[in-house]
């Protein structure tokens, strides 16, 4: 399944709220599809609510290895590729804190 930034954001890639949209769509479509097909189509998000609430909320739900299979990001600029895995790499230590008792989930 292709997602396109560009047509389901309208370049709207800011907020909690925009990033809501690409990870409902996701959550949804989520045992529909093998894979997902993401295009950023080159646009800066650099937003970490868009992209915590797109991508980052969904470690809760799935492996590491799970969003590896199954999200292919095409066309995402270096920037925001790194900002997408420190916050990935922070939302499964959270995960892994929780499920030891060692945080709350807020």
């Amino acid at each position: 399944m292709l997602i396109d930034l560009k047509d389901k954001c309208r370049k709207r890639t800011v907020t909690r709220d925009d990033g809501e949209i690409i990870r409902i769509l996701l959550e949804e479509n989520w045992s529909k599809t093998d894979r997902f097909f993401v295009d950023f189509n080159n646009v800066e998000v650099a937003s970490v609510s868009f992209i915590d609430e797109a991508f980052g909320k969904l470690a809760f739900k799935y492996s590491s290895e799970e969003l590896r299979s199954k999200l292919e990001l095409r066309n995402i600029l270096d920037y925001d590729k790194r900002l997408l895995n420190d916050i990935l790499s922070s939302r499964y230590r959270q995960k892994s804190k929780e499920q030891n008792g060692l945080s709350n989930h807020n």
